[in-house]
């Protein structure tokens, strides 16, 4: 047998040492442990040496203790699911003309999502905004748009190499091919440049009973055709999404079962659609709805949500509720997991 170098050892131990880190953190008991050690090639009488001394090492200790809260935490977790699955109020239900204080108390507060018709019928860009409309009054200005976004899968949690700027014009001969993608979209995250570049539109907008302005326009504009999708993510603020053209189907997943989203980065999800049609045994609870032209449906903070464009699309979103809406405070600043 050829002997390791000196670098082939210390990547081995390297390796072991996260091997049984991840045990921990896992929540494995010593025998789940060895038996991952022994399964990675370690033979059975140095893993169970390396084992008893994880634990005398103050590092290993800690992070068994960090594990037990994780553990403690998601058990917690776990009842607020076990609650709400035998509540009956699992659903997005639809609210129509909602009252303010009922939309607050019942939604807002309750950290709960709704489906609101009547919100925005007095809008005047529910028939204005055509894409005819949008190239007569818009086309030679240009916008930023998410663009290529099927070379890369990170598309959603890298997005600056996908910001594009082009006429709208150019979008709206896309769009009138009339072709399903995902390939290009304008989104809130261009709103820097694209607020200002289509400030002309604000004024076929109108309040919104459950918001408040600040001033300007207060929305965050969304442009493309069916099939664009955002992936499974949560936002750090509460979000009302409205439909201004074409529909979108909303999947979402409740706040607490963030212990089986599988949160691997930032507030994305490596959670698919297609995990849903599956019997795992691991999966969470998932609510789903469809908005169409005039409807709008509110997101909660930590709401998991993933959202795919059925007709080509246009939308608006808001975060200025009539209420605190600051959730920064404590988010963690590293967020690779």
């Amino acid at each position: 047998m050829a002997t390791l170098s000196k670098k082939q050892r210390e990547k081995a131990e390297a390796d072991k040492r996260i091997l049984i880190a991840q045990a921990l953190g896992d929540g494995c008991n010593e025998a789940e442990t060895l038996d991952r050690l022994v399964e990675s090639g370690v033979p059975l009488a140095q893993a169970n040496r390396d084992i008893q001394l994880a634990r005398k090492d103050p590092l290993f200790v800690a992070a068994r203790r960090l594990s037990r809260v994780v553990e403690k935490r998601d058990w917690t977790l776990d009842i607020y699911a076990k609650l709400a699955a035998q509540s009956g109020v699992l659903a997005i239900p639809t609210v129509d003309e909602i009252d303010p204080k009922i939309f607050f108390r019942d939604f807002y507060f309750a950290n709960r999502p709704v489906k609101l018709t009547g919100l925005v019928d007095h809008w005047p860009a529910l028939e204005k905004w055509t894409l005819d409309f949008l190239e007569e009054s818009l086309g030679d200005t240009v916008v930023e748009v998410q663009g290529e976004r099927g070379k890369a899968a990170t598309y959603e949690s890298n997005k600056d190499p996908h910001k594009r700027h082009v006429k709208l014009r150019e979008i709206i001969a896309l769009l009138r091919r009339d072709e399903p993608s995902n390939d290009y979209y304008i989104t809130a995250y261009n709103d820097t440049i694209n607020k200002q570049a289509l400030a002309p539109l604000w004024s076929d907008l109108g309040p919104i009973s459950v918001l408040e302005s600040s001033g300007a326009n207060d929305g965050f504009f969304w442009l493309g055709p069916a099939g664009t999708l955002t992936p499974f993510h949560h936002d750090l603020t509460n979000n009302l999404l409205v439909q201004v053209a074409g529909r979108k189907h909303v999947r979402m997943v409740p706040s607490w079962e963030v212990p089986r989203m599988r949160n691997h980065l930032h507030c994305f999800s490596e959670r698919e659609p297609t995990d849903f049609d599956t019997n795992a045994c691991d999966l969470p609870a998932m609510l789903e709805c469809t908005i169409d032209k005039g409807e709008a449906i509110f997101l909660p903070v930590g709401w998991w949500h993933h959202v795919t464009a059925l007709d080509q699309s246009i939308s608006m979103s808001f975060t200025n509720f009539a209420a605190d809406n600051d959730f920064l405070k404590g988010y963690p600043e590293n967020t690779t997991f």
